[in-house]
């Protein structure tokens, strides 16, 4: 067995330094290392009946051939002696299920067959009997069970019997008989200390090499219990490492076939692993372009090492979602340095590039911003006096239709021009927050404002207004932003149908990104012409517009003030089906949305 020190120290090499080993439990230490003590003298029992019945049938089969009667009284000491063999191996595999000193228990089964084997001895002629070797493969036991200690135990135990035995048939003490052989030998005092002398060494020569070799063989068996879980725990290591990865992860062999995906890459291609591993790789992954793939189906997949440069692909997910993916790839080799396929690991960029069309959107906002600054104060005032001049003409000119015409027209676009002028200033106060916050019933301004389209003849017979609010929030931020941002939305949804359709308006709460806390949702949409894919990227530019009297600010200052209030928005567009606005704000609790 394993010396105590050892046996509480193997099971602390996986845990952390820190841990103190003394705290595991004894009983799981005697559980580990006494089961294979078990193992062992199931085998030592089956081994013992094995031998037993071969003992039996040999010696039937030598007596049947001597034409003697096998139940004679002759041969009953020897069927007594296999039936006592028998009873006591079956008794002891019955007790070995329910024993727990398993030492004591093998002992115990040590001593029985040393004195078996010296009853065998008395029964077949003592000095004559041939059955002297059967103490071998006792002590062979006992070095197995119990390693050198045992094993030279047992071996003095052998020695000591089979020379009492002898002892006593020389002195004539007892006489053992002879159901085998026929022929005694005299009482020769040599042969007598001989036969000890030369049992006795065999007996220890074999301990001590038994012994031996069952030590070396438990610290091998140990080592390569140690090896092999060092290997297991480094696999798993790798094994975690890998599937913990933020980036997916593909192994491809050479002839192009997938052969491993970690957890990452499964997300991402939002594919299980039987679809990806054992399938080709075009089958699975998007066709890289830039990348040396061999013309012939037969040639080798990547004859070639495109290096570690990173490259950018789309691929399309099984809903039909489009993402962007960042890519590198390597060769994969052997341990010999023989290349054996590639290593391919790319990321999900699309978030990354939602972020960097942010910034982009909000630097050019931010330009627009500066040149507002520059040229709003320039105009603010001459337009104020231009104002009013224009308003006493008018006063003087009631009388000439024609000409109080005109000046209305100067006045209508005196009126324009200060709006502008009025955005640039919001622009040149780039993303500050507003200081005017409140709790805001968003679902009551949204009536409120669609009210007021229909007062302003913005709605008419052939559009229809549906609202969907299934729950009524509040968010904390400036009121009159939040109306602004609803009047632009709502005018755009209906200005693209001029020829009339349907505005929905839905309100809700739904899960945010993360899955981390709930968020608002406000969907505006339309079913209007859409937007075209190449357009929708620069709808929230400053002075970006399809209208042809539009100033393209409209959608620019909604982006910032749901920016400023801590919100995002998005845009769906499929041509001619339409298009849907979504504003995200989070509610109490929640982290603060990715933008």
């Amino acid at each position: 067995m394993l010396p105590q020190d050892t046996a509480a120290v193997m099971p602390c090499r996986s845990m952390a330094p820190s841990m103190d080993c003394r705290i595991l439990p004894s009983p799981v230490l005697a559980e580990t290392h006494e089961e294979p003590l078990r193992r062992k003298l199931q085998g030592l029992l089956m081994f013992r009946l094995v031998m037993a019945v071969f003992f039996l049938l040999l010696t039937l089969g030598v007596q049947s051939h001597r034409e003697a009667d096998l139940l004679s009284v002759h041969l009953q000491p020897l069927y007594f002696f296999s039936c006592i063999l028998f009873s006591f191996t079956i008794l002891a595999s019955w007790l070995l299920k329910y024993t727990h000193g398993l030492v004591n228990f093998a002992y115990f089964q040590l001593f029985f067959d040393v004195a078996a084997v010296t009853v065998l001895i008395f029964i077949s002629g003592g000095i004559d009997s041939f059955f002297s070797f059967l103490y071998m493969p006792v002590i062979i036991s006992a070095a197995v069970l119990l390693y050198r200690r045992g094993s030279l135990l047992i071996a003095s135990l052998c020695s000591l019997s089979y020379g009492l035995l002898l002892d006593l048939q020389y002195f004539g003490w007892i006489s053992p008989l002879e159901i085998i052989s026929q022929v005694a030998t005299g009482k020769d005092s040599g042969a007598y200390f001989l036969s000890i002398l030369m049992n006795t060494a065999s007996f220890y020569l074999v301990a001590y090499l038994g012994g031996y070799l069952a030590e070396e063989l438990q610290k091998s068996s140990r080592k390569l219990k140690e090896q092999e879980r060092d290997l297991i725990q480094l696999e798993v290591l790798h094994r975690n490492i890998v599937q913990s990865m933020n980036s997916g992860l593909l192994t491809i062999g050479q002839n192009g076939q997938i052969l491993f995906c970690n957890r990452a890459a499964m997300e991402i291609l939002a594919l299980p692993a039987e679809q990806i591993e054992g399938r080709p790789f075009e089958r699975v992954f998007p066709p890289l372009e830039g990348m040396p793939w061999v013309a012939e189906p037969s040639a080798p997949f990547f004859t070639t090492s495109p290096g570690l440069e990173r490259m950018e692909t789309a691929y399309t997910r099984p809903s039909g979602e489009e993402i962007s993916l960042g890519y590198t790839i390597s060769r994969l080799h052997k341990g010999s340095g023989e290349p054996s396929g590639w290593v391919l690991i790319f990321q999900d960029l699309t978030h990354l590039k939602a972020m960097e069309e942010h910034l982009k959107r909000m630097e050019r906002l931010a330009l627009a911003g500066r040149i507002a600054a520059e040229i709003a104060h320039e105009i603010k005032n001459p337009l104020a006096a231009m104002s009013g001049a224009v308003q006493m003409m008018q006063m003087d000119s009631s009388r000439d239709s024609q000409r109080s015409r005109l000046m209305g027209i100067v006045s209508r676009e005196i009126h324009r021009i200060n709006e502008l002028v009025t955005d640039f200033l919001w622009l040149s106060k780039g993303a500050r927050k507003s200081e005017k916050t409140e709790e805001v019933s968003l679902c009551s301004v949204i009536s409120e404002i669609l009210a007021l389209l229909k007062t302003r003849s913005k709605v008419n017979v052939s559009h229809n207004i549906r609202t969907a609010f299934n729950c009524s929030p509040t968010y904390t931020m400036d009121a009159q932003h939040f109306r602004q941002i609803m009047w632009n939305l709502l005018t755009n949804a209906l200005e693209a149908m001029p020829d009339g359709g349907e505005l929905s308006i839905m309100v809700d709460t739904v899960r945010n990104r993360r899955g981390e806390g709930e968020e608002i949702r406000i969907d505006v949409a339309d079913t209007g012409e859409g937007i075209p894919k190449d357009v929708q990227e620069r709808i929230f530019e400053p002075f970006f517009t399809t209208k042809k009297t539009g100033t393209g600010l409209g959608l620019s200052i909604v982006y910032q003030m749901i920016e400023n209030a801590g919100g995002r928005i998005e845009v769906a567009s499929q041509a001619p089906k339409g298009t849907i606005f979504s504003l995200f704000f989070p509610l109490p609790g929640s982290l603060p949305l990715v933008k």
